[in-house]
């Protein structure tokens, strides 16, 4: 590390310059569809049924086989692409989450925390897989935010609820 090219901000942390290249997930994003499973299972199930009940079409399983299509092509690819991007775009807020730091100085081993200023962004090549395995990543980042803000809203919905007498024997 250079003192030339490394500042240092408030306290001593150095100010590192680094890339950020798009992170490539394992067997296509299996894994990210494993873990995404339990939510988009019950919006599948919740989807099929409405698309079914307002369906003009007299056969259920006709029905449900089109609204999984239009599930997976309309609900499922865009959303998880569009929670990906917005997740990506802020690689500082959401902790590099989606990208591998690549640092353009040698950092010695016994550096303290340090912090990037990002250069370059460099994104992995968009085929279809790709694709899929982004948008497997973004329902990740739906569930996690899902029970989070859950979480966040429960504990008012418990004192309200407590407030009206409910969980008092």
């Amino acid at each position: 590390m250079t003192e030339e090219s490394t500042k240092t901000t408030r306290g001593s942390h150095p100010i590192v310059a680094a890339d950020l290249y798009e992170t490539q997930p394992d067997a296509g994003g299996l894994l990210h569809w494993i873990l995404a499973s339990p939510m988009l299972l019950f919006l599948a199930w919740l989807w099929v049924d409405l698309f079914a009940y307002y369906s003009p079409l007299p056969s259920y399983w006709l029905d449900a086989v089109l609204g999984i299509v239009l599930y997976g092509a309309g609900i499922v690819l865009p959303l998880g692409l569009l929670a990906f991007w917005g997740v990506t775009s802020f690689p500082r807020l959401f902790g590099h989450a989606g990208w591998d730091v690549q640092p353009l100085e040698n950092l010695a081993d016994n550096t303290p925390a340090v912090r990037y200023s990002f250069r370059q962004r460099y994104r992995a090549r968009t085929t279809w897989p790709q694709l899929w395995a982004r948008a497997g990543q973004g329902w990740v980042y739906l569930e996690v935010a899902t029970i989070l803000l859950g979480g966040v809203l429960l504990a008012p919905i418990f004192f309200s609820a407590t407030d009206f007498g409910f969980g008092r024997g």
